[in-house]
């Protein structure tokens, strides 16, 4: 008991002390689930209706840094450090002794072989996560397994794999978790991630040179070479450190922060809040303006949505599901697609989990128009009041849920996002009819043909200048 009640003293302290420093509400796409699922989880429940089933998108638990970041951390943050406490030795920069020891304690001790791998806390974002949702939706994701109930999907990548699988531990007896089935990954994924072999979203997007051009008229705007010159200065070097390095000091800081509770990372120490919201406000013009383009060319999370809608209204998917090309894809995906899914079991699944990546979630909620901005990221702007911001969108974890509810009035979607509650922007009440979001995405639903979406030669007057 006395152990318990030490427990949630210090991960309240911890909590306050991070809720204290306005850093670690800029760490982007690297901020840790824990600063922002909701807490509530009570059954919810609205009059005369009953929750019957569940779609949700999850990104994958906190995870390690990619190949190039442990590199980074292994050579040029290693000696970094030491200079750091040469210079104050010296009496220059401005950390505190507490810090400088911080820092003389800081060793990187990530395995490359395991660059992106899922943590330890990120296995406990997701079963904590599920059984929260589990409290609140217990008529739409039920106590026992059934392999008819419930559909668990997730990419070939390790960390949305173990994701999925601790996602089930949360649900489920240790009995009932050895008999889940998931649906086999697959490399080429047209679905929750479509956009990694979607050739017009390569081409006109991802290599486009254009597509960063916000970002790096960001990189020398005065906002920041004023952060790059703090952030030295504070570290005690003479010189400006090139943005690289300030940018990776930036990311392992949101990493470290993510994967200890009570432990704060040295290299948050480099910045005060606005040296990171200019941070998050460099990576964000990257995320941003992909997403801005995309909507633009229409190359969106239309699968996602139909799956989602169709699963609900208890129908065949649109004629676009039958015309993908599948004989570029493994037989596998063709056998384990939503289009199967629905088309053998009438009812469909009652829960279905999808674990995927920040760029899924970060597309399905443009397209469904949450978070949108009156006006588009520019590079020689810093605006700090924005709704889309990756820090609390799409942390790691993030996830996207839609419920359906049937009510004596007929059927009904709740949304929510990071388990909070949303009004969809096209409804009037948090608890939408289904019937209207049939309507309202009916092109969507019904002219989503990704083959055609993603060639190149279905809109030659596109350019590669977008």
């Amino acid at each position: 008991m006395y152990i318990t009640i030490l427990f949630t003293i210090l991960c309240s302290l911890n909590e306050a002390t991070f809720k204290s420093n306005d850093v670690h509400n800029h760490l982007g796409s690297r901020t840790p689930y824990r600063f922002r699922f909701n807490k509530n989880d009570t059954k919810i429940k609205y009059p005369n209706c009953k929750d019957a089933k569940i779609w949700m998108l999850v990104r994958h638990g906190t995870r390690l840094p990619s190949d190039t970041d442990v590199i980074g951390m292994n050579t040029t943050l290693k000696d970094l450090k030491f200079e750091i406490l040469l210079y104050h030795q010296l009496g220059q920069g401005e950390l505190s002794e507490k810090q400088l020891s911080s820092f003389e304690e800081w060793s990187p001790n990530v395995d490359i072989e395991h660059n992106k791998f899922l943590t330890t806390e990120g296995e406990e974002e997701l079963l904590l996560l599920a059984q929260r949702m589990q409290k609140r939706f217990p008529g739409a994701i039920k106590h026992k397994y059934s392999n008819n109930s419930f559909l668990f999907k997730y990419t070939a990548t390790q960390r949305a794999q173990e994701s999925a699988r601790h996602f089930a531990n949360g649900l489920f007896t240790k009995k009932d978790t050895q008999d889940v089935v998931f649906a086999p990954a697959a490399k080429i994924e047209p679905v929750i991630r479509f956009y990694k072999h979607c050739d017009k979203w390569q081409k006109q997007i991802k290599k486009n040179p254009n597509t960063y051009r916000e970002q790096k008229l960001f990189a020398v705007s005065k906002e920041m070479n004023k952060t790059m010159e703090s952030v030295s200065k504070r570290l005690g070097f003479n010189s400006v450190l090139g943005l690289d390095t300030v940018n990776l000091m930036y990311k392992v800081c949101g990493f470290e922060t993510s994967w200890y509770k009570h432990h704060e990372s040295p290299w948050c120490y480099a910045f005060d809040s606005n040296d990171a919201q200019v941070n998050h406000a460099f990576i964000k013009t990257q995320h941003y303006d992909p997403i801005t383009l995309v909507i633009n060319n229409t190359v969106t999370d239309h699968d996602l949505v139909v799956v989602l809608l169709n699963n609900f209204k208890h129908e065949k998917p649109c004629e676009y599901m039958k015309k993908i090309d599948f004989t570029k894809v493994s037989k596998i995906i063709s056998e384990t697609s939503f289009t199967e899914v629905v088309e053998t079991n009438k009812d469909g699944p009652n829960a279905t989990f999808l674990f995927a990546h920040s760029g899924t979630i970060l597309k399905i909620l443009s397209h469904i128009g949450l978070y949108k901005p009156e006006f588009p990221l520019k590079g020689d702007t810093l605006v700090k009041n924005r709704p889309w911001k990756s820090s609390f969108i799409d942390c790691f974890a993030a996830n996207l849920a839609f419920v359906l509810f049937k009510c004596k009035d007929g059927e009904h979607v709740l949304a929510l996002h990071q388990e909070h509650i949303i009004k969809l922007p096209m409804c009037e009440k948090e608890l939408c009819s289904l019937k209207y979001l049939m309507k309202h995405f009916h092109d969507s639903i019904y002219d989503c043909d990704y083959s055609d979406m993603c060639s190149l030669e279905s809109n030659k007057s596109t350019k590669d200048e977008l």
